[in-house]
């Protein structure tokens, strides 16, 4: 029992150390590290065969029940997003693909997500704070930008801060000065 709770845990570990490396970027070679991790963590959730105590059971059957849905939706999102129009060229084939896929991942949400009894409230009563902190987010942001005083224009550069510029430019492209 406890073998197949601890290896539960290792499996979210090193999940969110895969993610964790693949968000550092290419500067670091820490990133190169981030799929095998991934992937890593992803076999030991799939194929973890001991027996589990209950409160990581129940979090694994809502993983169980969101990875499909979620995971497809992820697929047509990246293909409607790929395929959307990039300075005036659409690609239709990925574009209508991934719609596709949305919807598909609906019927698989339906399929896999137990409904509440009271699933209408829930909804009702979710929507209404995504609005309403959606609105206060913009009221924020709003304040924030008009409450910031404007600065005064940065004053030209001097010659000798301009013959500073060009030197850097000229070495940093390879090209002797004059």
């Amino acid at each position: 029992m406890i073998l197949g709770s601890t290896l539960f845990w290792s499996a979210i570990l090193l999940l969110m150390v895969g993610i964790s490396f693949g968000r550092m970027g290419p500067s670091f070679s820490r990133s190169n590290f981030s799929l095998p991790i991934i992937l890593l963590g992803i076999l030991l959730l799939i194929f973890n065969n001991s027996p589990i105590e209950n409160p990581e059971l129940d979090l694994l059957d809502s993983i169980h029940g969101f990875a499909p849905w979620f995971f497809v939706c992820s697929l047509g999102c990246f293909l409607v997003l790929r395929g959307s129009p990039i300075y005036w060229k659409v690609r239709y084939p990925q574009l209508f693909i991934g719609w596709i896929i949305i919807l598909l991942s609906f019927y698989l949400f339906y399929e896999y997500y137990e409904l509440p009894d009271n699933f209408l409230l829930v909804a009702l009563f979710s929507s209404l704070g995504a609005i309403l902190s959606l609105f206060l987010f913009i009221l924020l942001v709003r304040f924030v930008e008009n409450s910031i005083p404007l600065e005064d224009p940065a004053p030209e550069l001097t010659e000798e801060e301009k013959d500073f510029v060009k030197k850097i430019i000229s070495i940093n492209i390879g090209v002797e000065e004059k």
